[in-house]
């Protein structure tokens, strides 16, 4: 609650010009029992959607291939021909801006396995065994109940339960519990921000269980939490802050700035993601900001970042390295995402960087 409560006065400070006012009323709820979609709304706007239950392809819409091979597997994808990017759930689509525009995109033409706002991994390894849950191949993440749905004028928070279970095998191997939380929306028409707390939490069912990035790929591998953005943003750029410039890198998207500066900025590493996403009335929109952090208290932080040309970016937890999750010993994975109307600057971003991570 303390460190709730310390983020929200780093964006009231640093979020608006003039006198602050809460700008919208509580938050609620607004559940789709059919698909088991659960909304989060703020004075009857979304927020964002978790998906709970099963999203089925698109229509006319066929899940790909991986390529077949003399062997099964070349250390970075499957060489058997095994179908991957169908029907899945356990993923937040959309993540919305201020005006009702969605921020992220699902089951895009380019890469059908891209899910929006979620949180996965390439090698799930059960001892020798290999399930891609990232391009959901081999292995998937199975809903079993929500256990907490609350909201209020401050805040919303949503508990969902998962299972994780190869496609070979009834077994449940990991259960998997992720928290949404978002806070109420601060600041000023043209200064508002709002804050999106997603952790998610894995224990091992069975004994020889691990998560890791793909192993072969030159660029360190990657997973963890991840969103891609609506393919129609426009004038998109990044800030990347990270003080290991050599652990992380990416194909070649526009950045504002990349800074590397440990002695100014010590290990504080964030994502900052600039756009302008088209919204019903508004004739120009202006910028969103999506901050992307992740909490100090992750296995080997700062991760490396992964960044497509397609607009999907990665907080890569935990590249090539191999994760064991031991029975008994749960690994708690935690993130921030902050939306903010504009451009933020170097000085605010750092500022809710320092507002998580005490």
């Amino acid at each position: 609650m303390k460190n709730h409560r310390r983020g929200m006065v780093a964006l009231l400070v640093f979020f608006a010009s003039t006198p602050l006012f809460a700008a919208s009323g509580p938050l609620a709820f607004s559940v789709d029992k059919k698909t088991q979609s659960y909304t989060i709304t703020e004075d009857g706007r979304a927020v964002l959607t978790y998906r709970f239950g099963e999203v089925p392809l698109p229509d006319g819409a066929k899940a790909p291939h991986f390529a077949k091979r003399d062997t099964p597997y070349d250390g970075a994808y499957f060489t058997d021909g095994s179908q991957y990017g169908g029907e899945r759930s356990d993923y937040i689509y959309p993540l919305y801006g201020f005006h009702g525009e969605p921020l992220t995109a699902d089951y895009p033409k380019d890469h059908m396995h891209h899910r929006s706002l979620w949180w996965s991994w390439c090698e799930v390894r059960l001892n020798d065994k290999i399930g891609d849950l990232w391009a959901v191949c081999k292995i998937r993440a199975y809903p079993v109940k929500i256990t907490k749905k609350e909201a209020s004028a401050g805040s919303a928070v949503l508990q969902a339960v998962n299972v994780w279970r190869y496609d070979d095998d009834p077994a449940d191997v990991v259960k998997e519990t992720v928290t949404i939380r978002v806070s109420k929306t601060e600041g000023t028409q043209g200064a508002r921000s709002r804050t999106v707390d997603v952790n998610v939490r894995l224990e091992a069912l069975v004994d020889g269980m691990a998560i890791t990035g793909r192993q072969k790929v030159d660029y360190g591998g990657y997973g963890g939490m991840t969103v891609r953005l609506n393919p129609q943003v426009k004038e998109f750029s990044m800030r990347a802050v990270h003080p290991n410039p050599d652990k992380w890198r990416g194909d070649n998207l526009p950045l504002a700035e990349r800074v590397t500066d440990p002695a100014t900025l010590g290990t504080a590493a964030w994502m900052a993601l600039y756009g302008k996403y088209p919204a019903d009335g508004i004739e120009t929109p202006d910028f969103t900001t999506v901050m992307m952090l992740e909490s100090k208290d992750t296995p080997l932080y700062p991760n490396n970042y992964r960044y497509y040309g397609s607009t999907c970016i990665s907080l890569a937890f935990p590249a090539k390295t191999i994760v064991p999750l031991a029975k008994g010993k749960p690994l708690d994975y935690k993130t921030r995402f902050v939306i903010c109307e504009g451009k933020t600057t170097l000085k605010q971003e750092k500022a809710v960087w320092d507002a998580y991570q005490r």
